[in-house]
């Protein structure tokens, strides 16, 4: 199960990268198509929302460490408050222009978690820190 998860884990990071990517060609094509509609970016905006949950699950089951699922921990709470900062466009503009902000932080912590789950496929589990401070004491 570990190996499956090692491998749940990569391909759901990657995918979301690709997943934000195409988000942000949806947001171009709603700004500049000419027609203003940005239905396919929501639709798609509120998909992604929930693969840092899947991937936040994958991770802790791929016994990669702390940091690998803490890195995920970190990407599910922004991408859960990205879609937020849109709804406050009627009482505050400059906290919903936060969003595109917000979202670029997205893509840098999901290119992040990308790498790492690499790491755990290729190398399997990252010891601690405590386990190397241990080893290097003993």
């Amino acid at each position: 199960m570990t190996r499956a998860a090692r491998w749940a884990y990569a391909i759901l990071a990657w995918t979301f990268v690709v997943g934000l990517a195409v988000q942000v060609f949806l947001a171009g094509m709603g700004i500049f198509g000419g027609t203003r509609n940005f239905e396919a970016h929501v639709g798609l905006g509120w998909l992604l929302h929930l693969v840092p949950l899947l991937i936040l699950a994958s991770a802790a089951l791929s016994r990669g460490g702390r940091r690998h699922w803490g890195w995920a921990l970190i990407l599910a709470v922004v991408v859960f408050v990205v879609p937020i900062l849109v709804l406050a466009r009627d009482v505050s503009p400059a906290i919903a222009a936060l969003h595109p902000v917000a979202a670029m932080v997205a893509f840098w912590l999901a290119i992040v978690v990308a790498r790492h789950s690499l790491e755990v496929v290729r190398g399997g589990a990252m010891p601690e820190p405590a386990t190397i401070e241990a080893e290097a004491a003993a």
